[in-house]
């Protein structure tokens, strides 16, 4: 399991042209990742959570931009999480409950929304490019408070590897990715809520 924060991520000062040229790095580097966001339509992947109580869940995560993605979990087994264009909804197999807030109301709205960009409501509040990954931390401007979205790429080629979510509160959910497939054919019913039967899912 990969960990990853750079909330208050802060730079030694340097030199004015070491300082230009990081911030070169830095906007090109930003430049390229909104194209990569922006670019994704649809995406499969396997997922490993971390919960912020260390509670460790894998399974099957579905994306369809914007609006919609799909976390399946194996582990435990029938859990779903679902974004559906409008709400985020959580159902617990085991209470058999389930629970929702509006996508707007969380840090996973700045992924989900049509258009990713800085100047679309999103501040950058942190960027680290080492060792062929770059992680940037991105925070709504108009309520900073509300949360932040650290998320992790590869560099070449640029990858969704993995996202930090952090809430209002200071509570902090990771996710990694492995065996990442984009452009895939998603059936649309995978982001329509219904009380499941564990174990079924429709490709």
């Amino acid at each position: 399991i990969v960990g990853f924060s750079i909330v208050g991520f802060s730079v030694s000062a340097a030199p004015p042209a070491a300082a230009q040229a990081a911030s070169s790095g830095k906007e090109a580097d930003i430049g390229r990742i909104e194209a990569y966001l922006n670019g994704i339509t649809t995406a499969a992947a396997d997922f490993t959570m971390v919960s912020p109580d260390g509670q460790v869940s894998r399974g099957r995560f579905d994306l369809s931009r914007p609006g919609k993605l799909r976390f399946d979990y194996a582990e435990p087994k029938g859990n779903l999480l679902i974004a559906d264009g409008d709400y985020i909804i959580y159902w617990d197999a085991q209470q058999k409950e389930a629970s929702n807030e509006p996508i707007s109301d969380t840090a996973a709205a700045l992924l989900l929304k049509p258009h990713i960009s800085r100047s679309d409501g999103g501040t950058v509040t942190g960027y680290e490019h080492a060792a062929g990954v770059i992680r940037v931390t991105l925070a709504e401007t108009k309520e900073p408070g509300a949360g932040s979205v650290t998320i992790a790429f590869a560099d070449r080629p640029m990858q969704l590897r993995a996202w930090r979510i952090t809430d209002g509160q200071g509570q902090a959910t990771d996710v990694t990715f492995s065996n990442w497939q984009a452009d895939v054919t998603l059936d649309p019913s995978l982001f329509h809520f219904q009380e499941p039967n564990a174990g079924k899912r429709h490709r």
